[in-house]
Order: structure tokens, then C-alpha cells, then sequence
């Protein structure tokens, strides 16, 4: 499995908010799915597309094909963040840093930027993010 770096936002309704401000400040490139910007920080706009990717489309319902649809909110809620979960919620990041891959080094490369702010401090759950020094040490 690895080891795993989650990094909280203070408030996760501010998730859109720091991944505009990332996109802008540090030349990030999201990709884009129906309108709605794929960042760093996970937001309540990407479940709700993800949950009607799912739902309605129909390389989506081949996901979980064991699921009556529609599946609710609640339903794919817990099946992403429920008991056990140790990948985030709604407001976090999340990367593998036992093996980084190609594709985080980008993102890695301008939290350890941002984390030089005062903004970095001002948004994070410094408290309850895990493993986020190691993640700022990492050599990328």
C-alpha cells in the first residue's frame, strides 16, 4: 500500500478557492470535466460530477456495476471516504510518497512553493494533515 501524505484544508469549502489561487500563482494546468476543474484540493463540484459520472454516463455505471442506480449521494459518499478511508474527504489532497509518480511531482513541487506563505498557513490543517513534512521534504 505505501506510505501516504493527506494534507486538510482548514475549511474544505475553500477547496475551489486555493486550487484558483494554485492554478494561478504556480502555472498549474487542471484537466476539466463537464465545466468543473479537476485541482489539487478535492471539492464538493468534482464529487457531485464524479457522482453523475456514475449515475448518467455510461462509461461511469460500468463503475460498481453491483449498484442499483442512481446511486445516492450518501452511498457514494461513504464508498469514497467512509469508515477506514485513508485517502481524504471533501478539502484534501492526497498523494503516495513512499513512490511518487510522474504526474505528482508538478503538484509536490508547488505545495513546497505555497508552504512558503503565509496563505500556506492561513489554509491548512497543519494539525491534522498527515505525513505533510515529510511531503514538503521530499527531494522531486
Amino acid at each position: 500500500m505505501g506510505t501516504y501524505s493527506i494534507i486538510y484544508l482548514r475549511k474544505p469549502e475553500t477547496a475551489m478557492e486555493v486550487n484558483d489561487l494554485l492554478k494561478e500563482n504556480y502555472n498549474l494546468k487542471y484537466k476539466r470535466y463537464n465545466e468543473v476543474d479537476y485541482g489539487v484540493f478535492f471539492t464538493q463540484e468534482m464529487f457531485d460530477e464524479d457522482l453523475r459520472f456514475v449515475n448518467e454516463d455510461e462509461e461511469g455505471k460500468a463503475d460498481l456495476p453491483h449498484f442499483r442506480r442512481p446511486i445516492s449521494k450518501e452511498t457514494y459518499y461513504s464508498l469514497l471516504f467512509g469508515v477506514g478511508n485513508v485517502f481524504g474527504d471533501i478539502g484534501t489532497y492526497c498523494v503516495k510518497i513512499s513512490s511518487v509518480r510522474g504526474e505528482d511531482v508538478k503538484i509536490i513541487r508547488t505545495l513546497q512553493e505555497f508552504s512558503k506563505t503565509p496563505l500556506f498557513k492561513k489554509y491548512i490543517n497543519l494539525r491534522r494533515s498527515k505525513n505533510l513534512k515529510r511531503l514538503l521534504a521530499i527531494q522531486v
